[in-house]
């Protein structure tokens, strides 16, 4: 979002997704890390690590996809149908782009707002995985939530300002 446009709220929303794109970041490595010393373990010493893929399947890969969901939409690198946009009078181009910005926003407006619903739940009746770890599961639905929160932001910008969006043109 533009600091200019959004003042103190771009500057938050801005860092919010700087934190959340790091952590998505950081997830891969974790996960690369704890999948091969559980390889290893298992291969070597027929000692798996407990938990790993628990862990991996509930955080890791939570956090790998949504946290990066509104960098990645700002990048224009989320996957678009573009086969018969070229047979469409270039005059249709923007109303398009904005009814599939609201259709986009309203199902992720849907996944944030029943995340966050999850997430509370979760922490209400102190729900934990069925795992031997028994680890908490709201802060995967958190996680859930976050990002799908920042791809609406994300989302409401590219419908006021679609030039900020890093769409490629085929």
């Amino acid at each position: 979002m533009s600091n200019a446009k959004f003042g103190a709220l771009g500057n938050i929303v801005s860092l919010i997704e700087k934190i959340c794109t790091t952590a998505s970041v950081i997830s891969v490595v974790v996960m690369a890390v704890f999948i091969t010393l559980d390889v290893t373990f298992r291969k070597l010493f027929d000692k798996p690590i407990t938990g790993c893929f628990e862990i991996t399947e509930d955080y890791l890969m939570v956090a790998l996809v949504f946290l990066s969901l509104s960098y990645v939409y700002k990048q224009g690198g989320h996957v678009r149908v573009t086969l018969f946009l070229r047979f469409l009078p270039s005059s249709w181009m923007r109303p398009l782009n904005v009814l599939l910005g609201m259709m986009s926003l309203g199902f992720f407006g849907l996944v944030a707002v029943m995340g966050w619903k999850t997430t509370l739940r979760a922490i209400e009746f102190k729900e934990f995985s069925s795992s031997v770890l028994a680890y908490p599961l709201a802060p995967a639905y958190f996680m859930v939530a976050l990002g799908a929160a920042l791809l609406c932001l994300r989302i409401i910008e590219g419908i006021i300002w679609p030039s900020r969006i890093k769409w490629e043109d085929h």
